[in-house]
């Protein structure tokens, strides 16, 4: 209070004492005293660029002495003036490519046109998908990712180990079907995600040539065992070549033989395990997230399933289409489970079971238990 009120400060005064606050923010604060911009897009609100910032942005930067005479003029006029300013100013800081610019206004200047694109964040597109169709929307691509986003999310990511590097190479030259492979960027997803949630058993629905059971492997901790099946013994004898070449060839097992039969078989024998990737013949993806629901998940573990989008890129006569359209549906549609689709490669649903359902089996268990004493 020692500069007094400002309808009590003459003229001069009040010059003298803006300029000093106005040098005091812009050499000695971060952002030039404008504070931390709010996320307000975040929760609803509008960008804190379109809003407050650019009068805020816009004071101080003409003569202290023509603001005050300027405030004496009408309001409409006042905030006319300042956005003839603040927009001149902005034209002109963009020659730096926005550098210069505070959050807020860089989102209002060069952002604001990304807004419809990212409409997901707060609301469903209803006019694109409708939740609990029969089938899929059409969707005229066969893939869901952009080259170029694809080649630099890969280049970013940590580079494959030799060991699975190998898997790729011996792929290609025995000509198999490499888009059956998960391929660098999800394998280093498979494998930060065992190492995040302190995984030590994975169970791999599908093995091709090993690719997603070796990078699992590496991100397990010592003494971690990956359970891979496969049913074609040409392309299991492949895999199994390469896992035993690898350093973690100890963790891995694999079974040759119907997915179905063998995962009724380790249910029956009360095998568990934290992570159960689902990457076989899709036609049995909701067969083999029901056995993974009725007991082969260890408590607090996750369902993967890939390919969950070829839903989308399948051709529209391709039965394998429909089926997993049908697969995502009836997980989205159990209230045993929470779940999200991941735009990764072809898609990946993470599928958790919730604390609801534990503590119900948990009760269950106890009531079996309790008869058969």
């Amino acid at each position: 209070g020692l500069c007094g009120y400002i309808n009590d400060v003459d003229e001069k005064r009040f010059k003298r004492t803006l300029t000093e606050y106005k040098k005091i923010c812009r050499s000695q604060y971060p952002r030039k005293g404008l504070g931390i911009d709010m996320h307000c897009t975040d929760v609803g609100l509008e960008p804190a660029g379109t809003v407050g910032m650019k009068e805020t942005e816009s004071f101080g930067d003409h003569d202290c002495a023509h603001e005050h005479e300027h405030h004496a003029h009408s309001h409409h006029n006042h905030n006319n003036h300042n956005h003839d300013e603040s927009t001149n100013r902005t034209q002109i800081e963009l020659k730096d490519g926005g550098a210069s610019l505070s959050y807020g206004d860089w989102i209002k200047a060069c952002q604001e046109q990304r807004t419809s694109a990212h409409d997901e964040r707060l609301s469903l597109d209803e006019n694109a998908v409708r939740i609990g169709a029969r089938d899929p929307p059409l969707f005229e691509k066969d893939t869901i990712f952009q080259p170029i986003v694809e080649a630099y999310a890969t280049a970013q990511t940590t580079l494959a180990t030799p060991d699975v590097e190998r898997i790729s190479k011996v792929t290609a030259e025995e000509k198999l079907f490499a888009p059956c492979m998960v391929g660098q960027l999800e394998g280093q997803f498979l494998k930060m995600l065992v190492q995040m949630t302190g995984a030590k058993t994975v169970l791999d629905v599908g093995t091709f040539t090993g690719y997603s059971a070796l990078s699992f492997a590496e991100g397990l901790p010592s003494g971690g065992k990956v359970m891979t099946i496969e049913n074609d013994p040409e392309i299991a004898t492949v895999a199994d070549k390469l896992f035993k070449e690898s350093e973690v060839s100890s963790k891995i097992s694999l079974i040759v033989g119907d997915a179905v039969s063998h995962m009724e078989g380790m249910l029956k024998a009360g095998l568990k395990f934290d992570v159960v990737f689902l990457d076989a013949d899709k036609a049995n993806y909701i067969k083999y997230y029901d056995l993974a629901m009725a007991g082969l998940l260890e408590r607090n573990g996750v369902i993967l399933a890939d390919n969950s989008l070829c839903a989308l890129v399948y051709r529209k006569n391709d039965a394998r289409r429909q089926r997993l359209h049908e697969f995502n549906e009836h997980v989205r549609s159990d209230e045993r489970v929470e779940q999200v689709v991941l735009t990764v490669r072809e898609g990946i649903s993470i599928i958790r079971p919730t604390q609801a359902f534990w503590e119900s089996r948990e009760e269950e268990e106890k009531r079996v238990m309790h008869s058969a004493a």
